[in-house]
């Protein structure tokens, strides 16, 4: 029996016609998949393009799964000379090259604009009390998560990422003392800079503002649409989705802090104060499981419900 290979997908403007009317063979649906697929190359769509390569490279949790199938591991104990945290320092460097300085990259030279217009610029001087306010604001009532929150066994389990545990309960590895701790949480500002500017900056501001002309009667232009407050709703639905997996109040925190930021960075035009406080936040995390405060705050709590 001779096989025969599928017809070449036709591209004309008689076949789309056909296609719209619902005759279409195997080989059309290629023609389907590349109508479709070219169209989407204006501002919104290469945000949204890059968003997903950057994010998929840096993988789920910035675990770097791409990379690792096609380079396997030994070459993090290599780079980073057998640091105890070194696979959490080449996420978090490789998570601000891929993350961050890639789109800054397309924003710069592709879209011509300016950082600033992203979240990157510092709060202007009509912001600059709102800024603090909100810094304040969000630390505090984060702090008071972040204590309550350490008593959770899935949090105590995760982190503090450096420090990992035998199956026995024993440490397998962690830093050595209170200099690799500041050395550690200074390099894990980079994750809050990426992280933040993944959602907060590149998606958030870029799609916000983003006009699109939709098209009228004899081809005029007759109202123009903007993602407006919409593009909050899409940054934390990818927001949330990187964070499946983590703990139980870790993925309740996303819903309001997505939402809650993203409010906020608009208004202020900067993101650095959130940058900031989730920083801070997750140092006194790191702060309270690593030395062990969370039995005394689990004591408390069972004092005070008693």
């Amino acid at each position: 029996m001779k096989l025969s290979l599928p017809a070449k997908p036709d591209f004309s403007p008689e076949a789309q016609e056909r296609i719209a009317d619902g005759h279409f063979d195997a080989a059309d649906i290629w023609a389907i998949i590349w109508t479709t697929v070219k169209k989407l190359k204006d501002r919104p769509a290469v945000i949204l393009w890059s968003s997903f390569a950057c994010l998929m490279l840096w993988g789920l949790h910035g675990n770097l799964e791409v990379i690792r199938f096609f380079a396997g591991s030994s070459w993090i104990k290599t780079v980073t000379f057998g640091l105890a945290w070194g696979e959490e320092l080449v996420s978090f460097v490789a998570g601000f090259i891929l993350v961050v300085l890639v789109p800054c990259c397309i924003i710069r030279f592709h879209f011509r604009a300016s950082l600033g217009e992203f979240g990157l610029g510092w709060p202007g001087p009509e912001n600059r009390r709102k800024a603090w306010v909100s810094f304040w604001t969000l630390l505090v009532f984060t702090s008071v998560f972040v204590v309550l929150s350490s008593v959770d066994a899935g949090q105590q389990k995760t982190y503090p990422l450096f420090q990992k545990w035998n199956v026995d309960g024993t440490i397998a590895r962690t830093i050595a003392g209170g200099w690799e701790f500041l050395a550690y949480e200074c390099v894990y500002l980079l994750f809050f800079i990426t992280i933040e500017f993944a959602f907060r900056g590149y998606l958030l501001f870029g799609l916000h503002s983003v006009e699109i002309d939709c098209p009228g009667e004899e081809g005029k232009r007759t109202a123009v649409r903007r993602f407006g407050l919409y593009a909050i709703l899409i940054q934390m639905l990818a927001y949330t989705t990187w964070h499946y997996g983590k703990p139980v109040p870790e993925i309740v925190g996303t819903v309001f802090w997505g939402v809650g930021v993203a409010a906020i960075a608009l208004r202020i035009r900067s993101l650095w104060p959130v940058i900031m406080a989730h920083w801070l936040y997750n140092v006194l995390l790191d702060l309270i499981l690593w030395k062990g405060w969370q039995k005394h705050i689990q004591s408390l709590i069972d004092a005070v419900f008693k």
